[in-house]
């Protein structure tokens, strides 16, 4: 504890009538006479280790004084042990190293250093403390600089555990002032992931249990920032991790390796150097204790390093969750030594065609930006910087760019990692007419992104704004896919629920989202907007008229009109329709053998804006079968296959043997058949004899990892249902429906040579 403070506010408050002699730090002859001051590598207290065996260690401790100081041993029997340099010295700056004996067991001492001078007459002290360990232990025993336990709880926000840059509960302890870290990353969130993941007992005094930072893909980055070091340049730098290899029946941990995640240091938060770890299990669990040992390059000076865990392989059904993060002083690593990296110089369309993994620099113009990117152009095209952070630059700098390249939404573009934008001056770039896209252009653009071929352009779409935390999207007339405004302004959050008109680049996109980078969102005032509540399924005999309610925006109900459009629209009529409802009906009973469907539509001007679908049941048949419903589930297939009793009602399946598999928890595919190292190669089967009655349909969920082929067939008795379908990589449903009821030993045949196949339902005689 630092005792002077009282000392000196009572002299200086005392004195200051002569002049504020009292308080004068400056040297006189006959030596210094201010108050005393004593520091440790910049603080009041440091921890320095060495390894059982003795010797002298490489650390050494910077003693700062003002006023002469000693030093003493808490325990004078240490002093056997333990040889410090210096026993003693003068105002100004001493490095103390330090010799310890050769021990059999942990043992520790303390060394307080004590600063003295005179003030007045009255002798002043200053003290500050260091503590020598001796261990055999891979982890400093002394207080870490820096500590991170990912708090105590962890919350879903719209049913997904925030990213590390979202999450709010991080502690950012050590004994420095750590308040300015921020976490940042790619893929990477904070979860808590069940109860397998606990620590075992005798695990809990390293593993602090969840939440846990989860990486499951290869492209998961974790990068924690500015991290205060103060005056130290060796460090020790650990944490804690835990594995899940499989999905079979639950998670399943297992094993990892020096290998399994990759770990880099930073001096200017830009460049990176990888560090060596050093793996070891933490006791009779899965968590394993990761140690890396570096110093800084001689030359370096800095207060704060970046570190950052990436190269996770993220093959399917593994999971890597890292806890307890802490830095020490001290260690037994080498200097950091940053990866010289050779780049192509080239224009950005050049860039682009290399494909991904290449190294490229491109000098080019700013042409947009948002919080965590921008985009580049020059005369042979565009291209997104991702910087996960916000840029330095500003739309019409002059950027010389260096990174290197990764697919992503479908396009090439600058991955985070290793990336560098300097500006270089300024100049401009003539951004194109916007092209404007309604929901058809928007499907045809996205089934170019899951083809990894669509490309970048200026656009503009209308639609309804929605707000979800913090990401905005836009239901878009026309398509299923909405408009996905990445890193968008926090102003246009007020635009929630109404309509708008996006402006900007298009970054590619998912089956669900198209990617946008805005250059501007706007209220639309003139774009006719018409809701229509859902229908429901009329019934196949007496089926009862429907009110159905609408809303209009930047039009008048006058200017509506309903029509009825597709397959059966003969079956279906339009009756009085009012500023607000409009009643459908159909016409009578359905006499056919399958559902009636047809299309309620909304136009203004002839132009259709608003379409609800419309479905009759088909009747029953005296001697169909019953509705069955089987929702697969995990841990109902095995590798070996066999009989199983699923669905309801209950009922008998036999399936073949297969190499592999596993659970889809992160998309909601249901069971993996084959992976990318092991897929079926061949055909799976699922058959059932045990269905009773005529069978009109069957619908199967299934779906294929990305790249996959899979493909389904479903045959009863023998004879194959409709057409060989090809499957998708979202979770899809497939309907196959015989030209007459048919009966029979129903099988189902999952084929392909490369990845995972998923099956996630399946329904005979669905209830309509």
């Amino acid at each position: 504890m630092k005792v002077v403070n009282f000392w000196k506010t009572l002299f200086c408050a005392a004195l200051a009538v002569t002049a504020f002699s009292a308080c004068s730090d400056d040297d006189e002859e006959g030596g210094y006479s201010g108050m005393p001051e004593i520091t440790v590598n910049g603080g009041e207290s440091v921890t320095v280790a060495g390894k059982l065996e003795g010797g002298k260690l490489e650390q050494t401790v910077e003693v700062v004084s003002k006023g002469d100081w000693t030093l003493t041993f808490k325990n004078s029997g240490d002093s056997q042990w333990v040889t410090p340099s210096a026993m003693s010295g003068k105002t100004g700056t001493t490095q103390l190293t330090f010799t310890l004996g050769q021990a059999s067991g942990e043992r520790s001492a303390i060394l307080v250093l004590t600063a003295s001078s005179t003030v007045e007459g009255f002798p002043l002290t200053d003290e500050a403390t260091i503590t020598v360990v001796q261990s055999d232990s891979d982890v400093p025993t002394g207080n870490a600089l820096y500590s991170e336990n990912c708090g105590t709880k962890v919350e879903k926000v719209d049913g997904y555990w925030p990213y590390v840059d979202k999450f709010e509960g991080w502690t950012r302890g050590g004994s420095l002032d750590q308040k300015a870290v921020t976490y940042t990353g790619n893929s990477a969130s904070v979860a808590n992931s069940g109860k397998v993941f606990d620590p075992a007992e005798d695990e809990t005094t390293v593993v602090t249990g969840p939440p846990y930072v989860s990486m499951n893909k290869s492209t998961s980055v974790f990068n924690i920032n500015d991290i205060n070091i103060a005056s130290n340049t060796n460090f020790t730098f650990t944490f804690t991790a835990a594995q899940q290899i499989n999905y079979s029946n639950g998670v399943v941990l297992g094993d990892m390796t020096d290998e399994t995640i990759r770990f880099s240091v930073s001096t200017d938060g830009s460049s990176y150097a990888p560090v060596a770890l050093k793996v070891k299990k933490v006791a009779s669990g899965y968590w394993y204790l990761c140690t890396a040992e570096f110093k800084l390059p001689a030359g370096v000076s800095t207060d704060k390093i970046w570190v950052r865990f990436d190269g996770y392989a993220g093959l399917e059904n593994h999971g890597l969750r890292i806890d307890d993060f802490k830095l020490y002083e001290g260690g037994n690593g080498s200097e950091l030594v940053v990866p010289s990296v050779d780049y192509t110089k080239g224009t950005v369309a050049e860039a682009i065609a290399a494909g991904a993994g290449k190294n490229y620099e491109v000098a080019a113009t700013v042409v947009a930006m948002h919080t965590q990117g921008i985009l580049i152009g020059d005369a042979s095209g565009v291209m997104l910087a991702f910087l996960g952070e916000a840029p330095a630059v500003a739309v019409n700098d002059a950027v010389t760019v260096k990174g290197t390249t990764e697919l992503r939404n479908g396009v090439i573009q600058f991955g985070k990692e290793g990336l560098s934008v300097a500006k270089t001056g300024t100049s401009s770039y003539n951004t194109p007419a916007p092209e404007v896209m309604d929901g058809t252009a928007v499907t045809a653009y996205i089934a170019t992104a899951l083809e990894n071929k669509a490309v970048y352009k200026y656009v503009k779409y209308n639609g309804e704004f929605t707000v979800s935390g913090n990401f905005y999207n836009v239901v878009i007339a026309g398509t299923t896919t909405k408009g996905f405004v990445a890193y968008g302004k926090s102003e246009w959050a007020s635009f929630n629920g109404k309509p708008v008109t996006v402006e900007g680049w298009l970054l590619g996109g998912t089956a669900n989202y198209l990617q946008t980078m805005a250059t501007s969102v706007t209220v639309d005032s003139s774009t006719p907007i018409v809701k229509i509540s859902a229908p429901q399924q009329f019934a196949a005999t007496s089926p009862v008229a429907q009110t159905l309610n609408y809303t209009v925006t930047n039009t008048t109900a006058s200017a509506v009109t309903f029509a009825i459009e597709g397959t059966n629209a003969d079956k279906f009529s339009l009756g009085a329709k009012t500023d607000n409802t409009i009643v459908v009906s159909a016409k009578g009973d359905n006499t056919d053998k399958t559902a009636y469907t047809a299309n309620l539509v909304a136009k203004v001007a002839g132009a259709t804006v608003a379409t609800v679908a419309l479905k009759q049941a088909a009747p029953a048949s005296g001697d169909e079968g019953p509705a069955y419903l089987w929702t697969l589930a995990s841990g109902d297939m095995t590798t070996a296959g066999g009989t199983v009793t699923k669905g309801e009602p209950a009922m008998e399946w036999t399936s073949s043997a297969v190499g592999y598999i596993g659970w889809d928890q992160n998309n909601g595919k249901g069971v993996q058949f084959g992976s990318s190292k092991n897929p079926v190669n061949g055909t799976y089967t699922l058959s059932t004899t045990a269905y009773s009655g005529k069978i009109a349909k069957i619908v199967i969920n299934a779906s294929v990892a990305s790249g996959g082929d899979g493909k389904l067939t479903v045959k009863v008795g023998g004879t194959q249902i409709g057409e060989i379908t090809t499957l998708v990589l979202n979770a899809t449903d497939y309907t196959f429906t015989p030209s007459s009821p048919v009966s029979g030993n129903i099988t189902i045949e999952l084929t392909n040579t490369v990845k995972a196949m998923y099956l996630k339902s399946i329904a005979i005689n669905p209830a309509e």
